[in-house]
């Protein structure tokens, strides 16, 4: 039986990223990075993920006609049955874009598409932080939090394909105002750049900072400095940090109270902040504020922890919704 090679393409806003993948040791055997464009428009962006995709497979070394399948993760609302992005509100100009009809039509290959926080959640279970779990949840904490949900070994789409947006969690009632047209969503408290707009219109209302003569040189604030000053002793900086921390906790005990996973992960650039400063605030405020209840003296909760594979993740995501659109018989292989 022939190896089975997965292409990977993780396309996003800024930049789309490709490679190859074998199955067996979840190897990544090459891969490349290329600019979006999204000012070109949903064809010429497909376009270069097709580019990007048979680039990372002849650097490898391998024909296309080799590759078992294409897996494609990408920002929603998508269907992963039809194959179709329907809009995105980082990219103009997407309306129902077959993306797999396109890719299978210059590729030759059987192409599947994934919402990425879906697929980066079936990655770290594929072939990171949760190989040794049957259920986890992940959440990547950046620019905005999303994430992914794995029950009992199956990734939970939800109704209509489009659950999962745990970043939209309501973590305040009646609380600050989000993009999407909800207020109190834990994005709008602990995503990286909620946490600075909080933190620059604190200084903008008088409060003082270690940070004060750089937001008035007009130099950019990022979570990156705030942590770094929380860390320092900076109490500004030390209070929207707490925020930060209190409300991802509050998250994890809604997440442990509907699913109750074996895991729950932490990923995106927020986790740069350690263990120190970022996951044991998280646990214990999860610990202060979760149930009490126990089974025969055993914790029924689960586990916080990072993440394992870093910038591999995206990829890693795309390469591993082949394997899971093959088990589910999304893809037949002859």
């Amino acid at each position: 039986m022939a190896e089975r090679l997965y292409c990977g393409v993780d396309f996003g806003g800024t930049n789309i990223k490709a490679g190859l993948v074998r199955a067996s040791d979840r190897a990544i055997l090459s891969q490349v990075s290329i600019e979006t464009g999204r000012e070109h428009g949903p064809g010429p962006i497909i376009g270069r993920m097709i580019r990007a995709a048979q680039t990372a497979v002849e650097q490898a070394g391998v024909k296309m006609p080799q590759v078992t399948a294409i897996g494609i993760g990408s920002p929603g609302p998508l269907s992963h049955k039809r194959g179709v992005v329907f809009e995105s509100s980082n990219l103009p100009g997407w309306r129902c874009e077959p993306v797999v009809q396109q890719f299978q039509k210059e590729t030759g290959r059987p192409a599947t598409l994934e919402n990425d926080g879906n697929a980066a959640a079936w990655g770290e279970f594929w072939a990171g932080a949760g190989r040794d779990v049957n259920s986890l949840v992940f959440l990547t904490l950046g620019t905005g939090i999303g994430g992914g949900i794995i029950v009992e070994r199956q990734l939970i789409r939800g109704g209509r394909e489009n659950g999962a947006e745990l970043g939209h969690m309501i973590v305040q009632a009646g609380g600050r105002p989000c993009t999407c047209g909800q207020s109190g969503c834990l994005e709008t408290y602990a995503s990286a750049w909620k946490m600075a707009t909080r933190f620059i219109e604190a200084l903008d209302a008088g409060e003082k900072s270690a940070l004060s003569c750089r937001h008035k040189s007009g130099l950019p604030i990022t979570s990156k400095e705030i942590v770094e000053a929380a860390a320092g002793g900076d109490p500004l900086a030390a209070r929207i940090w707490e925020e930060a921390c209190y409300y991802l906790a509050v998250g994890c005990v809604s997440i442990a109270r509907v699913i109750n996973p074996d895991r729950i992960l932490l990923a995106g650039g927020m986790i740069a902040a350690g263990e120190k400063m970022l996951l044991n605030p998280v646990r214990a405020k999860f610990a202060e504020l979760n149930w009490k209840l126990r089974c025969d003296g055993m914790s029924l909760e689960p586990e916080i922890s990072f993440a394992s594979l870093g910038n591999n993740t995206g990829i890693m995501g795309a390469a591993g919704a082949v394997e899971l659109a093959i088990n589910e018989g999304t893809i037949k292989l002859n």
